[in-house]
């Protein structure tokens, strides 16, 4: 009996993060990435002032069978405007504990979200207040630690008139 309960907890979690009108009123939104059929990573090479950026994407079809129409992009640059390049203000990227990830999961989302309600509402409605995005890149562990980036969205999808 206490494992149902357990179970229960753990499913309506996930389903209470995962929902649009909460997440709408959101600030603050953390993108959980991994990379496999439906989630790409590019780290580009350091650039003439030494700084590295990313491209996170998140294709609403399998690229390795089609090539994707509609995607989310996730843009990482030390500096994510050249206003805050004036201001020398850098785009936060830290290492963060497993901790940090479940005291923040109602305001994490995942790949799950977007297949759930679609490039529109997950690009142009979901994200209507919010005013940081970060990508927990899973695939860049170390030493019990994940590494979060601060980015900027991007889509590709076409919007009809």
């Amino acid at each position: 009996m206490r494992k149902l309960h357990l179970l229960l907890l753990v499913f309506t979690t996930n389903i209470y993060c995962q929902d649009i009108s909460y997440i709408k009123t959101l600030d603050t939104i953390y993108v959980n990435f991994k990379e496999n059929n439906f989630q790409t990573k590019v780290v580009l090479p350091l650039n003439d002032f030494n700084f590295q950026e990313r491209r996170y994407t998140i294709n609403f079809e399998d690229f390795r069978t089609i090539t994707p129409i509609e995607g989310l992009l996730f843009y990482f640059k030390e500096y994510p405007s050249y206003k805050r390049r004036e201001m020398n203000n850098k785009a936060d990227t830290r290492s963060v504990k497993k901790t940090f990830l479940r005291k923040n999961r109602n305001k994490t989302i995942s790949l799950d979200f977007f297949k759930k309600y679609g490039i529109y509402k997950s690009t142009y409605e979901a994200f209507t207040n919010c005013k940081v995005i970060y990508i927990i890149d899973c695939d860049e562990r170390k030493n019990a630690k994940i590494k979060i980036y601060e980015v900027t969205k991007g889509s590709t999808c076409e919007m009809e008139e």
